[in-house]
């Protein structure tokens, strides 16, 4: 079993810590735009997570570490699922290429083992070295970039105002938890993330049905300035987060859209929704695009961004099982060098909305693969037939093996937080 080096220590961060996890945040996140005191202060006041969900690093009583561990609720086919988000990881100048950050990941996953947390999440620096610690590539996002004038002037744009009031804005959040409670992927959110993070820094317009007046989608948006010398009138606007509940509330805003283009050079939306965008625009190339022989009208650029981790595999089955109405026995045969408990053999007797593990560890399936595989299956995005195909999972046995893909059937993930 791994063991952490005897002269590192990791626990909670405290205020003494402040100083030198300022001067690591700051080496190893440059591109922020804040002071040494900016950043002690988002330490104690960042509205996402307090102090004590910061952890450091010490060799010598000295910081050389530090990572933020969120605590997290996912919605997946209608289940809310527990999750701990990672991020904020940095390691100071004088102790990189020390296996200081695996280390950190390694005790993360030991904090999130201990409090019963069975997923866990993040955005990596560099897929390569959260794959081999256990984390599946989980998140696709598409960017467009296109000219407002391309979109289709929908109607509905007249029901579509300014989020101004406190009623308003409580109509947002339970708009967006229906939406995301109907999809897989998305975190709940509480008022501090609403009210210090989002309608703080985002503009919102909100598309109101003219039946019952309820807010059905909303668009979070900011503006980035072009140079005032050339472009005083114009400007580029950033879509945070475009959210619709039905088909109305949709083309209203995609109306409410087209209409800035008299002072709006340029779009920038990047989908989580799988809906295939290019279609509804009238000129498909993107801003600064180029057209080809070969690529045709270039339109969009596809990026993956969130990793995702299975921390609790018997945590997982046994909520697989409940609510799906499928039938099947098979034993997990997974490896998982950070957390072993994950690496013993289970065999899991699903049966039509529940999940037993009997004592004999017997089935006529076994599916063979490493955790981070297994992680992008469940979070549904890769599909079985497909891992099995790339060779990425080996199915042995006789069984019939489609009541695995049932098992896993689940819609694309979309997570709309950075943290």
């Amino acid at each position: 079993m791994l063991q952490i080096p005897d002269d590192l220590k990791i626990h909670r961060a405290r205020d003494a810590d402040l100083a030198e996890m300022a001067r690591i945040h700051h080496a190893s996140y440059p591109g922020i735009d804040a002071t040494l005191e900016q950043r002690i202060e988002t330490f104690r006041s960042d509205p996402c997570i307090s102090l004590e969900d910061r952890w450091v690093c010490l060799r010598n009583d000295r910081v050389i570490g530090q990572f933020n561990l969120y605590n997290f609720r996912m919605f997946r086919d209608g289940e809310i699922i527990p999750v701990g988000g990672i991020g904020g990881v940095a390691v100071a100048p004088e102790a990189r290429r020390e296996k200081i950050a695996y280390w950190m990941m390694l005790r993360a996953i030991q904090i999130m083992e201990q409090n019963s947390t069975p997923l866990s999440a993040l955005y990596p620096f560099r897929h390569r070295f959260y794959h081999k610690l256990g984390w599946g590539k989980v998140g696709k996002v598409v960017r467009y970039r296109f000219n407002p004038k391309s979109l289709p002037a929908y109607p509905g744009k007249q029901h579509v105002t300014p989020v101004i009031t406190y009623e308003d804005q409580e109509e947002v959040m339970t708009c967006y938890r229906r939406w995301a409670e109907d999809r897989n992927g998305l975190f709940e959110r509480d008022e501090r993330v609403w009210y210090e993070k989002t309608f703080k820094n985002e503009l919102c317009f909100g598309y109101r049905s003219p039946k019952s007046g309820e807010i059905e989608g909303y668009v979070l948006y900011s503006y980035k300035p072009l140079p005032f010398d050339t472009h005083f009138l114009e400007t580029d606007l950033s879509i945070r987060e475009l959210i619709w509940t039905n088909r109305g509330a949709f083309r209203g805003l995609v109306g409410f859209l087209a209409s800035q283009g008299d002072q709006v050079r340029s779009i920038e939306y990047h989908d989580q929704s799988g809906l295939p965008f290019e279609q509804i625009l009238s000129e498909p190339v993107a801003v600064n695009g180029q057209r080809n022989m070969e690529l045709g009208s270039e339109v969009a650029a596809v990026g993956s961004n969130l990793m995702g981790r299975i921390i609790r595999l018997r945590k997982i089955l046994t909520l697989l099982g409940r609510g799906n109405h499928t039938k099947g026995k098979v034993t997990f045969n997974i490896k998982d060098d950070l957390n072993p408990e994950n690496s013993k053999p289970v065999t899991v007797d699903f049966d039509n909305g529940h999940s037993e593990f009997p004592r004999n560890g017997s089935a006529d399936i076994t599916l063979s693969t490493d955790i981070a595989t297994l992680s992008a299956i469940y979070w549904g995005a890769m599909r079985l037939p497909v891992a099995v195909w790339l060779g990425l999972v080996e199915l042995e046995g006789k069984g019939d093996t489609r009541f695995l893909e049932r098992l896993f059937a689940v819609s694309s993930p979309v997570c709309l937080d950075y943290f």
